[in-house]
């Protein structure tokens, strides 16, 4: 005790250990400054980034289409001289062009032959028309102009392709149900769409199976990027056993999720990737998965255009027999195509009797597939054939050669 009668509080000496209580606020205090630290460095990166993509991307002013005598012509005006030779990526598998030339703003357009999207890290050109020579393909370069030449092959009329997906086949049935295999009801109706635009001069058209054969999803995709789609179309029949008097029709289309998927899938395992894009294209390692991107995005955008225009006609034409209920974003197999437009319709439910009588109608059928053959030609912007004036298909049986 002191001379006042309190007791002394002694002090550490100098060097002694600190307490765990102080240590443990010094290692706080420590990951706090180092956690500052990062953030500060992040959030210098991104606006380093943002001012570099401001300073060094174009906007694009206007962009103008032409047909020449033998050329097709696609002329992109922008805001500012272009600093720098720019390269188009030419992927002839595809049919994609790919201009690297970052951009402020994205954008998307559709022509006749062809749609444009763009982003702030390059322009992609889809082919709709097999008549243009992609792989002939040039780019001029002059002050604040890009024109994009592409020669025709012949002097004809612009020719789209679509591949029809009738549903499962062989050992997969598909729904079972009152006796009815879904398998054969989905080969009728793409049979009859077949006919139609096979009748059609300005359509050429496949099916991924022409008789009861079983082929795997994965084999269905091939073959729609093999024939060069402009769309494909997979139709099939639902079921809902636990409440049979669910009806009518829905469209499925690519969904966020299946994109993304897919995307990794091709951006991680090359072989698979060469399914759908040219050894050339996968070796642009700086460009490749920005085209992969573009070309899933693509595929998910057209085919909700479509689903939209389908919608539309479907309600004018069947809904008094098939009424349609909703178009839904989904991760099937058959969606995954990049750079094609795609679409699965359950036309019915296998399981309600109302709509399982109408599905093995053969007049039914046949006004299912006008249907979708309408909305198709509204799609491509083209007016009714004439090829259908002198006789009915309906009355004729549509046969695959």
């Amino acid at each position: 005790m002191t001379k006042e009668g309190i007791k002394a509080v002694k002090t550490p000496p100098l060097g002694r250990k600190p307490t765990r209580s102080s240590a443990f606020l010094m290692r706080k205090i420590h990951k706090m400054k180092k956690f500052i630290s990062m953030y500060l460095f992040l959030i210098g990166i991104f606006l380093y980034g943002l001012v570099n993509i401001t300073a060094f991307a174009y906007q694009l002013k206007e962009i103008r289409v032409s047909t020449l005598v033998n050329l097709y012509r696609i002329v992109f005006i922008l805001d500012k001289p272009l600093k720098k030779t720019v390269k188009p990526i030419i992927d002839e598998k595809r049919e994609v062009i790919y201009i690297p030339l970052p951009l402020k703003e994205n954008f998307k357009k559709s022509y006749m032959s062809v749609v444009l999207m763009g982003n702030k890290e390059g322009i992609s050109i889809f082919s709709k028309n097999d008549n243009l020579e992609i792989s002939k393909a040039k780019l001029i370069q002059s002050h604040k102009t890009l024109k994009l030449i592409i020669p025709l092959k012949e002097k004809r009329k612009i020719k789209f392709t679509v591949v029809i997906d009738p549903g499962h086949g062989g050992k997969d049935f598909g729904a079972y149900y009152y006796k009815t295999k879904e398998k054969n009801l989905t080969l009728a109706i793409a049979k009859k769409l077949y006919y139609l635009l096979k009748k059609d001069y300005r359509f050429n058209v496949y099916l991924t199976r022409d008789k009861d054969k079983f082929v795997s999803l994965r084999e269905r995709q091939k073959l729609a990027s093999k024939y060069k789609a402009d769309l494909f179309i997979s139709i099939h029949i639902n079921a809902y056993p636990y409440d049979r008097k669910v009806r009518g029709t829905e469209f499925y289309i690519l969904s966020d999720k299946g994109k993304y998927r897919k995307f990794i899938d091709l951006a991680v395992h090359p072989k698979e990737a060469l399914n759908f894009f040219s050894k050339k294209t996968l070796k642009e390692n700086k460009y490749k998965n920005n085209i992969i991107k573009n070309s899933l995005e693509f595929t998910q955008d057209e085919g909700e255009d479509f689903a939209e225009i389908l919608k539309n006609v479907w309600k004018k034409e069947m809904n008094l027999y098939l009424p349609f209920r909703h178009i839904y974003k989904r991760s099937f197999a058959v969606l995954k195509v990049p750079g094609v437009p795609t679409i699965l319709i359950e036309v019915g439910y296998l399981t309600n009797p109302k709509d399982l009588q109408l599905l093995k109608n053969e007049k039914i059928q046949w006004k299912i597939a006008n249907t979708i053959y309408q909305a198709i030609l509204k799609y491509f912007n083209l007016k009714p054939c004439s090829c259908f004036k002198r006789s009915s298909p309906a009355r004729q049986k549509g046969k695959v050669k």
